[in-house]
């Protein structure tokens, strides 16, 4: 069989035209592929290469006439030395006389990224975009009475939150917060962000609440405000509102370490102030106190905060828990695989977060649909996949279900910090399965989530409906031969009072996990 060379082509250069061509410009994050775009020898560019191509080939080495045309001129090259003559006609002839297979010639052209399913969590309004490129407006703020600890200048703080990633740091996986959320989003949101050092006019406690109203945000209202006409001449607002909505995506005001007492604790809230600066105002602002030198510490939680800015809740308990080892101190999510951002801080993102911020496609989304299925999962850590099992007919993404997804300790999961300590959240994989109610109603502020813990609907003893539960609470993940029904702790429906007491009919089983996979089986009973 003739032997068929591969010609990658970025740029071709034109031998008598002296001009080139190059492919497409590809895009920082744009996937591609190699494409097969013609054969060495084939002139007239009919994608076969034959006695016409010799023709032609003769004619123009007879006549000695310029090839005008770059990529004819390139396919003519046979022997690539950049001139046309008998010896690109003798090799010619051998490939089309002689049974030799023309080399082939690819390019390497941008691959169209997939559609995403629409962000769900956009019913609630959130100012901060979830897929795209979002830029972070953050300002490292000291007080004449609280200063910070550390001397990082702009441009270190820059690059220990919004920098590359590095494997080799010693805070991965949150030595960015851009690059724990690149891993997180599989590469569908790309956070960008800018630091601004801002030393404030007042004492710290005249920020708190200067009009007495502890309902209100007056306090960093006034902060804020101070700040930004402080950089009014610097700054173009407008840069960090990405949707366009006139709306600053979100601002992180980072106070120091010293300063996170139970006023500036840090939380993700709005700006309720008038002022616009460059046709742009104040949207969400994430705020409060943390050390910067606590460099795995103070990432993880600004991305569970800007986690809020995205638009999804805590899903730790506010209230009517004991702060026991027992209880878990207030997490919503318990055990191994308990861990996740948006309740502990640490941990990656559950496929239920991925869902509503819109990181996956509809093909990525597997559906049970009803009698038996078997379906085969990728780790969530590296394939953007999960297995939704609806309550009925899946009629939105604003209901209850069940989200199965496997999960493995790397990237995002490979390590938690608890008093700048590294250590291992969970050594094995595992199948996670969590209850999600993601019903929207007006709350007392527009679109919530129902069952938030801030919810108007929400009873706060924690034992109703939830936005999210984990099945098995306490009893770690799933694996190879274990089978889930409705005498495992959570797997239930809500009944009419909220509680979880209706059998849902089905049997899970954990086939098996290997090679990076897991294999389940879901039946009707």
């Amino acid at each position: 069989m003739p032997i068929q060379k591969k010609i990658l082509r970025r740029i071709a250069a034109a031998l008598t035209a002296a001009s080139t061509v190059s492919t497409l410009a590809l895009s920082a994050h744009a996937m591609t592929e190699q494409r097969l775009v013609g054969y060495m020898g084939d002139l007239n560019g009919d994608m076969f290469v034959d006695l016409t191509d010799i023709t032609l080939l003769s004619d123009h080495l007879l006549t000695q006439q310029a090839l005008t045309d770059a990529d004819i001129a390139f396919r003519a090259d046979l022997n690539k030395d950049q001139t046309l003559d008998i010896r690109d006609l003798t090799l010619l002839k051998r490939v089309v006389l002689g049974g030799k297979g023309p080399d082939e010639i690819y390019e390497e052209v941008e691959v169209p990224d997939p559609e995403l399913i629409p962000p769900p969590v956009k019913a609630v309004n959130p100012t901060l975009p979830s897929v795209g490129d979002t830029n972070i407006l953050m300002f490292v703020v000291d007080f004449p009475d609280c200063v910070r600890s550390d001397h990082y200048t702009a441009e270190q703080i820059l690059e220990r939150t919004f920098g590359p990633e590095n494997r080799k740091s010693s805070a991965f996986p949150l030595e960015s917060i851009s690059a724990f959320y690149e891993r997180a989003s599989y590469s569908r949101l790309h956070m960008h962000g800018d630091v601004f050092l801002y030393n404030a006019k007042e004492g710290i406690d005249s920020y708190v609440n200067p009009k007495g109203d502890y309902a209100s945000y007056d306090g960093t209202d006034k902060l804020l405000n101070e700040i930004m006409y402080a950089f009014d001449d610097q700054i173009d607002f407008s840069k960090y509102d990405t949707d366009g909505n006139k709306v600053i995506d979100t601002i992180l005001l980072a106070l120091p370490g010293s300063a996170g007492s139970e006023n500036w604790w840090p939380c993700s809230g709005g700006y309720y102030g008038k002022k616009y600066f460059d046709g742009v105002r104040g949207g969400n602002l994430c705020f409060g106190g943390w050390d910067l030198s606590d460099r795995s510490g103070f990432n993880g939680t600004w991305a569970h905060e800007l986690g809020h800015a995205m638009g999804l809740p805590d899903y730790y308990r506010y209230e009517n828990f004991q702060n026991t080892a027992e209880d878990d101190y207030g997490r919503g999510l318990s055990g191994d695989a308990g861990w996740l951002t948006m309740d502990d801080a640490l941990g990656d993102m559950s496929a239920f977060d991925k869902l509503m911020y819109g990181w996956y496609t509809d093909a990525e989304v597997k559906l049970y649909t009803g009698g038996t299925q078997t379906f085969t999962l990728g780790s969530s850590q590296h394939t953007p996949n999960c297995l939704l099992i609806p309550r009925g007919d899946l009629n939105s993404l604003y209901s209850e279900y069940f989200i199965v997804e496997y999960v493995t300790p790397d990237e995002n999961n490979y390590m938690g910090f608890t008093y700048r300590q590294a250590f291992k959240m969970f050594n094995q994989d595992g199948v996670r399965i969590l209850h999600c109610d993601a019903e929207v109603t007006e709350g007392w502020w527009g679109p919530e989530f129902k069952w938030n813990n801030y919810g108007k609907n929400y009873n706060t003893s924690n034992t109703r409906q939830r936005v999210l539960r984990l099945v098995n609470n306490f009893g770690g993940f799933f694996r190879s031969g274990d089978f889930v029904d409705n005498s495992v702790s959570g797997f239930a429906w809500y009944d009419w009072f909220g509680s979880q007491t209706v059998d849902p009919n089905l049997t899970i089983s954990i086939d098996k996990i290997e090679n990076d996979t897991a294999v389940i089986t879901v039946s009707q009973k």
